[in-house]
């Protein structure tokens, strides 16, 4: 009897677990195709921009390739990322959390390190 009733407690119990693993699951998922489709809207966008910048201005797939490793190399690391270090107050001296708009220790604006920052 004993067995029966732990059986079936378990039982319970694992399909508890597959349920919230399955909305976990799909949640994950969802996340994913929306990470996915933004990367490729990204990856649209710098397509065109590199047309419209080959057409308007000759630039060559060598001096692409070579700023593009100028670029990566900026955090010292050559590993093909985008790695925003830190940054420096201008008027404390303090390190600043990346991506901050001012500085957490004296309040000073700070201007973002890439374009893409706001």
């Amino acid at each position: 009897m004993y067995d029966y009733i732990a059986s079936g407690i378990y039982a319970s119990q694992l399909k508890q677990g597959q349920d919230a693993l399955g909305s976990d699951l799909g949640s994950t998922n969802a996340q994913l195709r929306s990470l996915t489709d933004l990367v490729r809207k990204m990856a649209l966008v710098n397509q065109a921009l590199l047309e419209l910048m080959k057409e308007k201005t000759g630039l060559s797939d060598e001096e692409l390739r070579l700023k593009v490793r100028e670029v990566d190399l900026r955090d010292g690391y050559e590993d093909g990322k985008l790695t925003a270090g830190p940054v420096v107050c201008p008027k404390c001296g303090f390190n600043v959390t990346a991506g901050s708009l001012s500085c957490q220790t004296c309040g000073a604006k700070i201007a973002p390190k890439y374009p893409y920052e706001s």
